[in-house]
């Protein structure tokens, strides 16, 4: 009630005023939160922490099909096998990218002269529908990821034949250089990580 009695005992030319300034103060909100206004900022780079575990899932995961497939050659026994990645994998996905810029100029009678830049800047990730209506982004390229070097622990890499053969098939599976690629030979029991 007291909320009220404030505006009854106010004079018309203040009451007239705040109703003014209060009714500007919304249609600058709503200005403001125009679609013209806003801009959509892409997905922002991950972080250190996030592109660090996304490495080392990498990692396992080459690990552990290395393993599979070493563990299958005749004569290899149990093996352990460590990667390490430079760079994960990455993927580049197509924008649409709208761009724009506005310039305002304004010259008031004082001689003052104003000039408004406003800059626009939209990007949106390009979908396509599938069959079934599910909507997927179109993607560009895709990288794979960097190794810098794997270690191989395996019972049988004493025999110099089967360490090549382990060799060759580390270099020809993960496409890398056969100097990043250590062979070592493994007492039995090899721990799986």
């Amino acid at each position: 009630m007291k909320f009220w009695e404030f505006f009854k005992e106010m004079e018309r030319d203040k009451l007239v005023f705040f109703v003014s300034l209060a009714i500007i103060g919304l249609v600058f909100l709503a200005w403001g939160d125009s679609p013209k206004s806003k801009t959509t900022t892409p997905e922002l780079p991950k972080s250190s922490a996030q592109i660090e575990s996304e490495i080392s899932r990498q990692e396992k995961e080459l690990a552990e099909r290395l393993e599979g497939i070493l563990g299958k050659i005749a004569g290899v026994g149990e093996v352990a096998v460590e990667v390490k990645l430079l760079r994960s994998s990455a993927k580049e996905y197509a924008l649409n990218r709208n761009a724009g810029q506005k310039i305002t100029n304004e010259s008031e009678k004082s001689g003052i002269n104003r000039s408004i830049n406003e800059n626009t800047d939209q990007k949106e990730v390009v979908l396509i529908k599938d069959r079934e209506g599910q909507e997927s982004p179109v993607l560009l390229t895709e990288e794979t990821p960097v190794v810098g070097g794997v270690v191989v622990v395996a019972e049988g890499a004493g025999n110099p034949a089967l360490k090549e053969k382990i060799v060759q098939a580390v270099a020809s599976a993960l496409a890398v250089p056969l100097h990043k690629i250590e062979v070592l030979e493994g007492g039995s029991g090899v721990v799986r990580h």
